[in-house]
């Protein structure tokens, strides 16, 4: 195994050791961090596509040794600013519990009665589901989905609330997408009441309508980082989608006006186009092909020529418009993407910008450390020892190889492109996005790490070998393709009504279950290597 760079220790060793100086979290190296420290997370959240809000990274404080990451300014201030930055720490370390919280509230949804059954009048229940097929989920009691509401709710509430802790009420409301929250918990709040009362045998005789199954579905979204930004851009396209839609409704308006006036006094408009209602939903049917050539067959009886026009619509509208509203949507689509994407890349820069100018903040290495500031504040440069000390932390984050001193004084003058012996901001960009594309993250350290002695056992160390050799993969996919081939057989000797299925049947269930135990096996042994997190984001679609 290689070595990491300028260092005598692996990066799993470093977070195993425990030393005083080193942190498991890059949000506590970034609070409590020496500069180098805080400045090597900074270049691995970015690297990673996270960055700080623009408040954080823009106050001037913010190289503070005692900084912490999305707190406010006026915040860190203040005295009680550990207090504070407890709070935040304590808020992402729940992160499990909210988004179980959101899971739940969807749930919800399949689990409540409808309020039509509150009124049915029939002599079948909801519960009934050979008479209503509303699938197999029993379905809560008035109370009992009163009392599942008003829990997802408490935490709802405290989820919400919770940032004005340690952002305070001005940072906190003049973001957009809090405001969007606290309207739409105001609905969630205003629904429940009247769910209340109407649960109540003295208050509201009728509900017509919840609109609290659909504010938790937006809440979902807009706690979910890629269906937010995927929403994100579907608003961003909305205007052009309207725009060519309306393209296409006058299309069909002035071609469906056409075909009634031109076929008012003919079989057609006798029998299909009689009012202009009904040619517009004729045409619109065309539109899609469905009823096509059934449509215009009475005027083609007719004359032969009358074809040449629904041709022609049928060229347009299908080939034309259709294409048309596809090329302006994926063009819009690629708009609004690559918005988010030029958002990202500055949100990377500014941190990158940062970890720069936190770089030998306390002048170690050099002997006028004010002249590496320019008259904003802002470092000039950084020299070769501090590159140095950056890599010795950033390695805690990525494996990097084994680089001797003189082969790194080698790298150094690659990048340093105006040649005067320091990385400015550029080459350093350059360099930090070099390292994240060449250098693969460190795992994170198993559950198992807690029991060294076994863990570090001869026999654990075999079998973690065996788990990543191409061997074990060889065996799963051996008794995946076995089990292919035993359902192959057995369909096709269902089919044949042969007498042999029994066998083949009996022969599929054990490896039906065999395939369930050996999923268990296979994630167990994932689960052995690294830990269940990483596990879980690398193979969340396999």
């Amino acid at each position: 195994m290689e070595k990491p760079l300028l260092s005598g220790e692996s990066s799993g060793h470093a977070r195993s050791v425990g030393r005083s100086a080193s942190f498991r979290r890059r949000s506590d190296a970034i609070a409590y961090g020496s500069p180098y420290q805080k400045a090597a997370a900074l270049v691995d959240l970015a690297e990673d596509g996270i960055g700080l809000p623009e408040e954080i990274l823009e106050r001037p404080n913010f190289q503070s040794a005692e900084d912490g990451i999305g707190l406010p300014e006026e915040i860190l201030e203040k005295s009680n600013f550990q207090s504070v930055a407890k709070l935040y720490f304590f808020y992402t370390q729940l992160d499990f519990i909210w988004s179980l919280n959101y899971f739940a509230l969807v749930i919800l949804n399949f689990l409540e009665k409808p309020l039509w059954c509150y009124k049915s009048t029939t002599a079948y229940s909801c519960s009934d589901r050979d008479y209503y097929f509303l699938g197999q989920l029993p379905y809560l009691t008035g109370w009992e989905s009163l009392i599942y509401e008003g829990i997802t709710l408490v935490i709802l509430i405290v989820h919400t609330f919770f940032p004005l802790s340690y952002e305070g009420a001005r940072i906190y409301w003049k973001r957009p997408l809090n405001q969007f929250k606290v309207f739409c918990l105001l609905i969630l709040v205003a629904d429940l009441l009247f769910y209340i009362l109407y649960l109540s045998p003295v208050a509201l005789d009728s509900l017509p309508f919840r609109i609290a199954p659909y504010i938790r579905v937006v809440f979902f979204i807009l706690n979910i980082r890629e269906l937010r930004s995927s929403s994100v851009i579907l608003a961003g396209m909305l205007g052009t989608y309207l725009n060519v839609m309306a393209l296409s409704a006058l299309f069909l308006l002035f071609a469906s006006w056409v075909a009634y006036v031109m076929f008012e006094d003919t079989q057609q408009g006798k029998t299909l186009f009689t009012s202009y209602g009904t040619t517009l939903y004729q045409m619109f049917v065309l539109f899609t092909t469905s009823n096509n050539p059934d449509v215009w067959i009475p005027a083609y009886k007719v004359s032969r020529w009358y074809c040449l026009y629904f041709v022609l619509y049928v060229l347009l509208g299908v080939y034309f418009f259709t294409n048309l509203i596809l090329a302006v949507v994926y063009d819009s689509f690629k708009g609004e993407l690559a918005k988010q994407v030029s958002e990202m890349d500055e949100m990377r820069k500014r941190t990158l910008e940062k970890a720069f100018n936190l770089l030998d903040k306390d002048g170690v290495f050099s002997s006028s450390p004010s002249s590496f500031y320019d008259l904003s504040g802002n470092r000039k440069y950084i020299k070769k020892e501090e590159c140095i000390e950056l890599f010795k932390e950033l390695n805690k984050y990525r494996t990097l190889p084994k680089i001797t001193k003189e082969e790194f004084e080698l790298i150094f003058d690659e990048l340093d492109d105006s040649g005067d012996f320091k990385i400015n901001l550029d080459e350093f960009t350059d360099l930090c996005n070099a390292i994240a594309l060449r250098f693969q993250k460190e795992d994170t350290p198993s559950f198992f790490e807690y029991c060294p002695s076994f863990y570090h056992s001869r026999f654990s160390e075999n079998l973690k070998a065996f788990i990543r050799s191409p061997k074990f993969g060889y065996i799963i996919s051996f008794i995946l393709i076995v089990n292919l081939v035993t359902v192959i057989i057995e369909t096709t000797l269902d089919i044949e009504n042969n007498s042999a299925q029994k066998v083949w049947q009996e022969l599929e269930f054990v490896f039906g279950k065999g395939l369930l135990r050996r999923y268990f096996l296979q994630n167990f042994c994932k689960v052995f290597i690294q830990n269940a997190t990483l596990m879980w984001l690398k193979d969340v679609f396999s």
